[in-house]
């Protein structure tokens, strides 16, 4: 990768700009002015046009493509027809009969017969450590390509190579844009806290205006949208209304904080519960909606005061962590950090009688239970 002069890493050095620990890669060296930089400490400053080696799997380059300041270290990349915002990383196996073989990368006229550039070459799983264009090509050999949309489609069945693949995720972040989007954004903020258009509306005007003024394309507005989550976000929904309908929240609840008997605290832990339990279950709002009466009542009944019981119906609907469905924001994550149910369950269920030890404890001590 090439440090970009313009760009916000001059300077830093590479602990400061986020190199030194990256997933899947590491920074091998860094050729300055035809000289090497080996072992690469973290106090090194970058300098414009530093040419930095990375060494890892092909996932990785996506990730530094999306780091501000860098670009993939060939000018050819710059020649390209496509525009910067239409291409993206491209995986070739030259193939063993194929018209590549024995010409070297620059012979071949990469940019003008494919539209693409090399970026860095493979051999039996080996980086080829070598100038680019210098590289003899041979049967098997693995190419990291960049070149347009279309270029993996377009060679699909060729006879050139054994296989060609995008690399999902490739396409280069529109740094230019940020200004535009970031407007859109609070933008669509105003209006929904002013409320001149309901949220979903403002919400789909902020989109189609991402969309007309190219901050996204189309085509990654279609496969941003994940699926999954949004039939996961239905179905909670669905669970929920059934949970409220059919009286089994009521009667979960009702039979929860009546089995605590006439002990105040017990019935603060049953309140807290039967909340927590609605929460995971079905949403915190529906949830608090079911449990705040059964406090108040339950307050009235002991001729106590409500606000330790009401301080339990608001911490414990607040405060559910075992399960993606009971706050929109963890649906929100679910999908776009890849998580699956257990990892909720296996981080959420220590955290949910943590946090609920806390509040029955701390709950007494700053709001005492006192007659009505």
């Amino acid at each position: 990768m090439l440090v970009d002069p313009s760009g916000p890493l001059v300077g830093k050095t590479i602990e400061l700009a986020g190199l030194r620990q990256l997933p899947q890669c590491f920074l091998a060296e860094i050729e300055r002015d035809g000289e090497i930089l080996a072992a690469v400490g973290p106090d090194q400053k970058l300098r414009a046009n530093d040419r930095l080696v990375f060494v890892g799997v092909v996932d990785a380059m996506v990730d530094l493509r999306r780091i501000r300041g860098l670009a993939p270290a060939t000018t050819q990349i710059f020649k390209l027809d496509a525009p910067h915002s239409h291409r993206s990383l491209i995986e070739a196996v030259v193939a063993d009969d194929g018209p590549l073989v024995g010409w070297s990368i620059r012979d071949a006229q990469f940019r003008s017969v494919y539209n693409a550039a090399v970026i860095a070459v493979a051999r039996r799983g080996e980086r080829i450590k070598a100038k680019v264009g210098d590289i003899v090509l041979r049967g098997g050999d693995t190419l990291l390509l960049e070149a347009h949309q279309g270029f993996a489609k377009q060679h699909h069945n060729s006879h050139h190579f054994y296989l060609v693949s995008r690399v999902e995720g490739s396409t280069p972040v529109r740094y230019d844009r940020a200004v535009i989007a970031l407007a859109i954004l609070i933008g669509m903020m105003g209006v929904a806290s002013l409320e001149w258009l309901p949220m979903l509306h403002t919400g789909m005007l902020a989109s189609g205006l991402l969309l007309a003024t190219g901050c996204v394309t189309a085509s990654a507005a279609r496969n941003s949208v994940e699926w999954n989550v949004i039939i996961a976000v239905a179905a909670a929904f669905a669970l929920g209304v059934a949970v409220e309908k059919t009286g089994v929240a009521k009667v979960l609840a009702v039979s929860l904080t009546s089995a605590a008997g006439g002990d105040a605290w017990l019935r603060l832990v049953g309140i807290y519960a039967c909340t927590l339990l609605l929460t995971e279950l079905v949403s915190h709002s529906a949830a608090v909606s079911l449990t705040f009466p059964i406090a108040l009542q339950t307050a009235a009944n002991l001729g106590l005061g409500y606000m330790p019981f009401v301080a339990a119906v608001t911490v414990a609907g607040s405060l559910g962590f075992a399960t993606p469905l009971g706050y929109q924001t963890h649906m929100m994550v679910y999908g776009a950090g890849g998580y699956r149910f257990s990892d909720f369950v296996r981080i959420g269920v220590p955290m949910d009688l943590l946090c609920g030890a806390i509040a029955l404890l701390m709950i007494p001590l700053c709001i005492p239970f006192t007659p009505s």
